[in-house]
């Protein structure tokens, strides 16, 4: 039997024989200067340009939306766009962005299945080809990164939960949360810690009777959300770490009497069924509250970035380390300014 540590050696392994095949020698350099230009040279038509978009995983509607968006905007400009989904493994990432790389990718958009882990391998990519990270990042590395401020986002849509539950006469719940998996590094700890410093802004004490993780699925975050209640039937709040989640707690929930009293929010998304549900249920609704995080808008702005760069209007050094997409919670009370039920997400 592999053990944990055993697997992770495993993976970790795999990564370095990958980094060092793609730098064409057997040793890594961590210092290499990331590409000042387009792998290929600079196009000047945007229609000759490829983009490479190394997506972590589909499995969750998020993520889904961004491969939606993207391909709208190479139909719309004219670009050809390489498309790989790594389902959270990155071996099977760093596959696949050399196998982009190998059918004439300008630039690279990628979102990191691991922070900590890629952190050889994507220097070595990057020091090829310009990398944009979407939604996650490996720090040191790359050109820029456009991602979603989630600390933010998180403590928005906690401020809202908090409110409503002090207009109920709370200022103290009691909560589980439905989790990330254990490779969500950044992202759901950033979502878990702004919602619960949303609640305590908000003047909301909280206790936090059990963790689990939905893998933000929502079929998962829903068996997570049974198994949680089974054993915490009285809590106040379910809190996913993201929509897809909260609705498998919400399905859970809705309509048993034995659970009228329990609530759901997420820290972040926005989906539109989960918007749906907070506009339906108006502020008296059993879906409190969740927060902006669009998958629409971080694919317009990676690959503006990305074509800039490949056709030479901006070079990499012309960007920052990092930039945010606009941070709002959404509850009953601006619901309409956010809730389109057609959008692609």
């Amino acid at each position: 039997m592999t053990t944990g540590r055993g697997r992770t050696a495993a993976v970790l392994a795999a990564l370095l024989v990958a980094a060092a095949a793609l730098g064409g020698c057997g040793k890594i350099y961590p210092t290499d200067e990331p590409a000042s230009g387009p792998a290929n040279g600079v196009k000047a038509d945007v229609q000759d340009v490829v983009v490479g978009f190394a997506q972590q995983q589909l499995q969750a509607p998020y993520f889904a939306a961004m491969q939606v968006r993207a391909e709208q905007i190479a139909q719309e400009q004219g670009f050809t766009l390489l498309f790989q989904a790594a389902n959270k493994d990155p071996v099977v990432q760093m596959n696949q962005m050399q196998a982009m790389m190998s059918q004439g990718a300008d630039v690279l958009v990628v979102n990191a299945t691991s922070v900590k882990g890629q952190f050889e391998m994507m220097t070595q990519v990057a020091s090829k080809i310009p990398v944009t990270y979407i939604d996650t990042s490996v720090p040191g590395t790359g050109m820029t990164s456009v991602q979603s401020d989630n600390l933010t986002i998180g403590r928005e849509s906690g401020k809202i939960t908090a409110q409503r539950f002090r207009d109920m006469g709370k200022d103290s719940i009691s909560m589980v949360i439905l989790t990330g998996p254990a490779t969500d590094e950044f992202v759901g700890p950033n979502r878990r810690q702004g919602f619960l410093d949303g609640l305590t802004e908000g003047g909301v004490e909280y206790e936090i009777r059990a963790e689990q993780s939905g893998e933000y699925a929502q079929d998962k975050g829903q068996v997570a959300a049974e198994n949680m209640l089974a054993g915490n039937p009285d809590v106040d709040l379910i809190l996913g770490l993201n929509d897809s989640m909260a609705l498998g707690g919400y399905n859970v929930v809705n309509g048993k009497p034995q659970y009228d009293s329990v609530y759901v929010a997420a820290s972040a998304d926005g989906q539109k069924e989960a918007l749906a549900l907070i506009k339906s249920g108006g502020c008296d609704g059993k879906y409190i509250s969740t927060g902006l995080n669009s998958p629409s808008l971080a694919a317009d702005e990676a690959l503006r970035i990305s074509i800039e760069v490949a056709t030479g209007q901006r070079v990499p050094a012309d960007f920052p380390a990092e930039s945010f997409t606009k941070a709002v919670g959404i509850g009953c009370e601006n619901i309409d300014e956010y809730y389109d039920p057609n959008s692609v997400f």
